[in-house]
This record gives C-alpha cells, sequence and structure tokens, in this order.
C-alpha cells in the first residue's frame, strides 16, 4: 500500500517533511496533525484547521500511544525541530504514516496558512521580568 505521503516533496534519511502548502491535501486524505507545543504556546496561536490533536512534546514518550494510531500523523512544533524527532520516534517504534511538518507552525503563518488565535494575547512587557500572557476578553 503506498504512503499517504507519498505525494510529499521533502525526504531527509528516512524522515518525511511535509510542506505547510501540502498539508491541506493530506488532511483530507485522513492525516491527523499532531501539535506537539506546549500549552503556553498553543494558547497564543494555534493551527487554524480541522483534525489537529495536542500532545505537549514533554509528554509524548508517556503519551504517544493516545494518538489515533490508525490515521497518518504529521508532527508540528514551532519551527520543525521537535516534530522531526517526534516523527522518527514514532518509527523506530514501528509507526511509519509519520511525517514532521517542514518550518513548524512559523513556517506555516510566514506562508499564509490558516491560523486561530489561542485564549492568550501574544507576549509584550517592557522588561523580561514583565513577560506574562494574559488571558483574552
Amino acid at each position: 500500500m503506498e504512503s499517504v505521503f507519498s505525494v510529499c516533496k521533502l525526504k531527509i534519511g528516512q524522515t518525511v517533511y511535509v510542506l505547510p502548502s501540502e498539508v491541506p491535501l493530506l488532511l483530507a486524505k485522513e492525516a491527523v496533525l499532531v501539535d506537539i507545543r506546549s500549552d503556553l504556546e498553543t494558547g497564543i496561536k494555534a493551527f487554524g484547521v480541522e483534525n489537529v490533536v495536542y500532545l505537549p512534546y514533554y509528554e509524548f514518550d508517556e503519551k504517544w500511544e493516545s494518538l489515533p494510531l490508525n490515521r497518518p500523523l504529521i508532527f508540528a512544533d514551532a519551527v520543525g525541530l521537535h516534530s522531526k524527532e517526534a516523527a522518527e520516534k514514532m518509527s523506530g517504534k514501528g509507526y511509519h504514516e509519520a511525517a514532521s511538518l517542514s518550518g513548524g507552525i512559523a513556517d506555516w503563518e510566514k506562508d499564509g496558512m490558516p491560523m486561530k488565535a489561542g485564549k492568550y494575547q501574544p507576549l509584550n512587557g517592557p522588561c523580561a521580568c514583565m513577560i506574562r500572557p494574559h488571558e483574552r476578553k
């Protein structure tokens, strides 16, 4: 059976990297976007698509089995570092329908893909000691 990721243009070693523009087609083929950023990061800005599962990277090793393993998984983070590691870990566990979102949410947003605001306003403050997320009203 051919992999849903066979349409992806970027592969390095055994890891498939999904470009932001390739995600809508993959989601239409039942893939799931797995956002592995922390709760604070996802609370500021989020991917504006359906089929998103949240599993912070720091919980990945303990909770990876809770993922929808019957569907292709696209791991996504801030810039693509931990998502690559997550995809490689899944491959090491014998699960080969996993890929990494190239450039993470940074490239996703830069490429004009759909975004949604989280429950927090972006971090701001005149000094590092005052940078705190504030809930949106």
